[in-house]
């Protein structure tokens, strides 16, 4: 049985792995390890031991920084961590993160959370159980969380 691996922050303003887990469980037969860090810096090492200690096959690394300049800085340092810990394991760590400042409400805020969350839990049983499903998807200007852009032709 493949194994997920779900880190996420308790600086995060909404249970983004509650989101994840359920529609997991909706969709795949996997076995869940939830590891929880205090915030998004955190969230590299939580990745690499959820993917060499615990035997994850794939992880998402589920953030919610705030809208401050200090924020964005932290979150990029964290996507930073996230890349290199794909590197060092040959394994994907799918990033999403949500940015306070991404709604003007709490209520939109929660919703967009649930839904990007959710739409990665796709993306991440598609490179666990059908990779070449991607393949089809490529160029089409999916957005998770929001409504799709859709493709551009020449």
């Amino acid at each position: 049985m493949n194994r997920v691996g779900i880190a996420d922050t308790t600086f995060a303003r909404y249970d983004m792995a509650g989101s994840a887990i359920k529609e997991f469980k909706k969709w795949a037969s996997v076995k869940i390890e939830r590891y929880t860090v205090p915030g998004v810096k955190d969230l590299p090492v939580a990745a690499k031991k959820l993917l060499d200690e615990r035997g994850c096959d794939i992880v998402m690394a589920l953030g919610m920084p705030g809208p401050e300049a200090i924020d964005k800085q932290c979150a990029h340092e964290a996507s930073l961590g996230l890349i290199l810990a794909q590197l060092m394991t040959n394994k994907h760590v799918l990033e999403v993160f949500v940015h306070e400042d991404e709604a003007e409400t709490d209520g939109e805020l929660a919703e967009l959370a649930d839904m990007r969350t959710r739409e990665h839990v796709l993306n991440a049983i598609k490179l666990l159980f059908e990779p070449k499903k991607l393949i089809k998807e490529a160029g089409m200007g999916e957005r998770e969380g929001y409504k799709d852009a859709g493709p551009i032709r020449l």
